[in-house]
């Protein structure tokens, strides 16, 4: 069976991550818990196209990382080859089955086994060396903002606190000491709230591009051409309209989080995401919301170099991923 050849412990252990978006892929090599800032590359996603165009495109994004590494650190053949991918949902994560339909991307995917589809053009090329070498690598799945969430656990081993990313839509997940809770007191099923209601709608549609400028509509700040971006700068110009779109969202955003607060007792909630540049502009009611609980804010814009990261610590078993 591939993926399963014996590891040495002198062997360094590669990881060639990818983060798989609808429009681009990020992907980068991780070497013993270590990204390397010089391989990250982002690449067209090709997810509109069919199975056969998006396969390939993970197949050469694949070979140009092991390549790098060949060039850069030599001795690719002396490594443990790993292969993870942060994919959007829906997906079966532990098989490797891609469930994605009705969202103008990875449509061609649905019902497949990546991870056997892989393996496949794996073996069909292993007369090429790079192809033999990752035939042998272990392939693992999870879902993006988890493994975001499980990339900023880096700074905090031993913290108990729940992560959002807010952007196109709502991402979450419960971590407990560098672990992903999908069950327990607090924590939604499987993690996810975006689905979870909210005022009059849901979650997703409150804390999401849409929802913030969908907000920004009804307070009478959206002019014509403007994105979330030119309303925080519009903001930070002064403009109090747009102030207050702002702080009614991290106000929100606070009434949203309470119970799950209460109830999970987090240390800090953890915000990524597009929507998290403009933090600074709904921190203060987000945090006053909280206030009863004192609990920490952590932001970070930088979300592919956590996600990256969280994707090499499927690798480690005493988190729960074999």
């Amino acid at each position: 069976m591939q993926g399963l050849g014996c590891e040495s412990p002198l062997k360094p252990k590669v990881v060639i991550a990818l983060d798989v978006g609808g429009t681009f892929i990020k992907s980068g090599l991780v070497v013993d818990g270590d990204l390397l800032q010089a391989s990250c590359k982002q690449h067209p996603s090709f997810a509109d196209q069919d199975a056969d165009v998006i396969i390939e495109q993970f197949i050469s994004i694949f070979e140009d990382q092991y390549q790098f590494y060949s060039v850069t650190l030599g001795k690719s053949s002396d490594c443990t080859w790993r292969i993870g991918l942060a994919f959007p949902g829906p997906f079966d994560y532990q098989q490797g089955i891609c469930y994605i339909q009705g969202l103008s991307k990875y449509e061609a995917l649905y019902g497949e086994n990546i991870r056997e589809v892989l393996y496949t053009r794996f073996n069909t090329l292993q007369h090429k060396e790079w192809a033999k070498h990752l035939l042998q690598a272990d392939i693992r799945f999870e879902n993006d903002a988890k493994l975001f969430a499980l990339g900023v656990s880096r700074l905090f081993p031993n913290e108990r606190y729940i992560s959002l990313t807010l952007g196109t839509g709502l991402g979450s997940a419960f971590i407990d000491r560098a672990l992903i809770l999908n069950e327990g007191p607090g924590v939604p099923e499987d993690g996810w709230l975006f689905d979870k209601p909210f005022l009059e709608s849901t979650i997703d549609n409150a804390f999401s591009r849409r929802g913030i400028l969908r907000l920004a509509e009804q307070m009478g700040a959206l002019e014509k051409g403007m994105d979330v971006k030119e309303l925080a700068e519009q903001a930070r110009n002064g403009n109090s309209l747009c102030c207050k779109v702002f702080e009614e969202f991290g106000t929100r955003l606070a009434r949203m989080l309470k119970s799950y607060v209460i109830d999970y007792q987090p240390n800090r909630i953890v915000i990524g995401g597009q929507i998290a540049k403009s933090i600074d502009l709904f921190s203060p009611a987000l945090q006053k919301g909280l206030a009863d609980s004192s609990i920490g804010i952590f932001s970070s814009e930088n979300v592919f170099e956590h996600t990256l990261i969280g994707i090499s610590r499927l690798f480690d078993d005493s988190l729960g991923f074999n």
